[in-house]
């Protein structure tokens, strides 16, 4: 079984392409995913950028989220043949793809749409897509959604790369799952903190002062 880490950074479809942005706002601009064996051993990685189809240029808001600028992608496969490269590096072998939220999903089915892209082996991934925020929140006994960056916070490490990289936010997607599958670490760093969030008889302390880095930990979710 191979575990593949996925993650897409996006950039605004032009406000002139009304028809278009009634499919959806937003293109993909990069992928990035890394693929972990049954041991949890990273072994190889994708990273694609992916030049946009509705929009001449990538917006400012964009660039200063991803670092990513109009001259970044003008080189860059538009999305077809981006994903068809990436479809191939996913390979044949049973595989389940993860990403933190449910947002690249929606994405990347809006864009088929958009773009009437049709392909029997993105299926397959779609059917096998897991929302891992999803699932760490319920390691944890919380409905809230987590950002990445504070995840990683909360299972003390430090966040590699750059944030909103897709190949980096991917990278480290897969650091959290390695570690939830360790059970004797996992429990012994979140311990703690899912402890805090069973339902318990009222507290003198506030969750706050138990684990100052909680009110970050449960900060609005990024992509």
């Amino acid at each position: 079984m191979r575990h593949i880490f996925v993650d897409f950074e996006m950039n605004h479809i032009a406000a002139e392409y009304v028809e278009e942005r009634g499919f959806s706002k937003m293109e993909i601009v990069e992928i990035g995913a890394v693929m972990l064996d049954d041991s949890c051993q990273e072994i190889d990685c994708f990273k694609s950028y992916v030049k946009p189809e509705f929009n001449d240029k990538i917006e400012k808001v964009c660039t200063k989220v991803t670092g990513i600028t109009t001259e970044t992608v003008a080189e860059a496969p538009v999305l077809w043949p981006a994903l068809q490269q990436f479809v191939r590096w996913c390979g044949d072998e049973a595989l389940t793809i993860y990403a933190w939220s449910d947002a690249d999903l929606r994405q990347l089915k809006r864009e088929l749409s958009l773009k009437e892209l049709e392909c029997k082996e993105l299926h397959r991934l779609c059917d096998n897509w897991v929302d891992f925020q999803r699932m760490f929140g319920d390691m944890l006994g919380i409905s809230q959604r987590v950002s990445l960056k504070h995840a990683i916070n909360a299972i003390q490490a430090d966040f590699d790369g750059d944030a909103h990289d897709a190949l980096w936010d991917a990278r480290n997607t897969a650091k959290i799952f390695a570690l939830s599958k360790n059970e004797t670490e996992f429990q012994r760093i979140m311990g703690p903190v899912i402890e805090a969030f069973k339902p318990a008889e009222p507290m003198t302390s506030t969750l706050a002062d138990l684990f100052p880095d909680m009110a970050k930990l449960l900060a609005a979710s990024e992509s």
